[in-house]
């Protein structure tokens, strides 16, 4: 290994943590690529999580075929990056985030136009949309690029963005700037902030065994899960942990989803992350426990009619992911209200990225 390559590994894993310390990422959603030569670059892999990577875990990956040196799995979206640094021999760096505000405004699948931003010029393209990996998604992106050769940034309609740069800090400010034009679109087009009444505080959870310890209110209890009548919040975490082999439980009362629970029966993903990580669909029910048990089966999370969402998972990064991608989600279906056009997950794409998940990613924090 040249010193410019272990220069370039390192290079990628602080963009990593820098992605994460300003918001543009969550856990480790999208990847990160750097060129190392004209024929080859390194890209963050598949299933290994950001805050435990080595610079020796980076795959190198040739640019002309997509190939693969070594025994690690490169990130699916490896062919994203490809042809980034095929298309465009001035681009040593690319980022693909699932950043919050530019994954909303994208589910509209069409560009950002007019005056956008100093460095972003005077459009933001979409590519339409494809499943994550795919062939599809890749020819998809790559239409873009050869079409709008000036631009760095790019929407991908419901996965996210994808952003170039001449080196690391060209490839951020084009996310930040990006970042920065869909909140600013996205909160222009969402009504004002009604005041919604506020539900109760059901709390958090972590199971041992056949109990689990509930925290509400500054205060922790441990109950059973079976066998005794339990007070209300007690009786709906108890009945999440019977639905599945979770061990810990989280209430997420953010206004999008308050707002969401309050108006709809059904959230159907907008975003393939919420598919994949929460489920392909998140039914709205009311607060009682053999409701919840049976709505939250197969999935990580249940609406409950106007108190927010119950978000489940086998960790507490877990929870933190299922109530981050609930919140974004929820956005989102506020958003398409507001925007003709958009459109949720075909159904059928949706439960296949939720399956794929279960059996290849459960456990892992790279999504792509």
């Amino acid at each position: 290994m040249t010193a410019s390559e272990t220069r370039v590994r390192e290079q990628i894993l602080h963009a990593a943590a820098q992605l994460a310390g300003e918001g543009l990422i969550e856990r480790t959603w999208g990847n990160i690529s750097a060129r190392v030569s004209d024929t080859q670059f390194l890209i963050t892999p598949s299933g290994l999580a950001y805050e435990a990577l080595h610079p020796e875990q980076l795959v190198l990956v040739n640019i002309a075929d997509v190939s693969w040196e070594g025994t690690i799995k490169p990130s699916s979206e490896k062919g994203i990056h490809a042809g980034a640094y095929r298309l465009r021999p001035e681009v040593n760096f690319v980022i693909h985030t699932h950043q919050y505000y530019a994954s909303v405004a994208g589910i509209e699948g069409r560009a950002l136009t007019g005056f956008i931003h100093p460095l972003l010029g005077k459009r933001v393209p979409c590519a339409s949309y494809g499943l994550p990996g795919t062939a599809r998604l890749r020819r998809a992106v790559e239409a873009e690029m050869e079409a709008w050769p000036d631009c760095r940034a790019f929407l991908l309609r419901s996965h996210g963005a994808l952003c170039l740069g001449r080196d690391m800090e060209d490839a951020f400010a084009a996310a930040r700037a990006l970042e920065e034009i869909c909140e600013t679109r996205v909160r222009d087009q969402l009504e004002d902030g009604k005041p919604l009444p506020v539900p109760p505080d059901l709390g958090t959870s972590f199971r041992r065994g056949d109990a689990f310890c509930l925290t509400r209110k500054g205060r922790s209890r441990f109950y059973p899960m079976t066998g005794v009548s339990l007070p209300r919040a007690a009786a709906l975490h108890a009945a999440v942990y019977r639905a599945g082999n979770f061990q810990y439980i989280a209430h997420d009362t953010s206004y999008e989803t308050l707002a969401v629970s309050a108006s709809d029966r059904r959230l159907r993903p907008y975003l393939d992350d919420l598919a994949q990580i929460a489920g392909a669909d998140i039914l709205s029910i009311p607060a009682e426990p053999g409701r919840i048990e049976r709505a939250i089966r197969g999935r990580n999370a249940v609406l409950l009619r106007g108190m927010g969402a119950l978000c489940a998972g086998t960790c507490e990064s877990d929870v933190d992911a299922v109530r981050a991608l609930i919140a974004k989600g929820c956005t989102a279906r506020l958003y398409a209200r507001a925007v003709p056009g958009c459109r949720p997950l075909n159904p059928a794409d949706a439960a296949l990225q939720r399956l794929i998940y279960q059996k290849s990613y459960r456990g892992k924090k790279d999504l792509c």
